[in-house]
């Protein structure tokens, strides 16, 4: 009889959404997603009541920050144990530090070169905030606990 090492279990019956979901990118990218529409709405709002561009892109994404904070912490990065105060203060820096870069690129797309708000929002999500923050969020905001031992 040969000790062979066998592999776990596949789960084929799982839906590829569900095997998806164990992912703590794919988790945050969902987080992400919604704190999207959020400022999305909150923009809209915001120039549909005769505010300028800065304010729609900052105030709706400081909006979004509280909703990201929370569902990060709660559903994608649950396997970290930073303190809420430690996680807290390091989240604001970094918030803070992507809104106003994320406000400049959005008025500068917007204002200057005549981008559509909604287009300039996206671009400045995806040039200032999907890779940048998803990583500083699970390698210095909400680290993985250290394995026991």
């Amino acid at each position: 009889m040969s000790a062979a090492v066998s592999s776990p279990p596949t789960e084929p019956s799982r839906p590829w959404w569900r095997r998806l979901e164990r992912l703590w990118a794919f988790r945050s990218l969902l987080v992400g997603a919604g704190a999207v529409l959020i400022a999305l709405v909150i923009g809209w709002i915001v120039l549909g009541l005769g505010g300028p561009t800065r304010a729609a892109a900052m105030l709706g994404l400081a909006v979004a920050w509280l909703f990201t904070y929370v569902a990060n912490r709660v559903y994608a990065f649950g396997d970290s144990d930073a303190t809420l105060a430690s996680s807290g203060i390091k989240f604001v820096a970094m918030a803070v530090g992507t809104t106003l870069v994320h406000g400049q690129v959005v008025t500068w797309l917007t204002d200057t070169i005549g981008v559509p708000f909604t287009v300039a929002k996206l671009a400045g999500d995806v040039l200032v905030v999907t890779i940048p923050n998803l990583l500083l969020m699970r390698f210095v905001v909400f680290p993985k606990r250290a394995p026991p031992g």
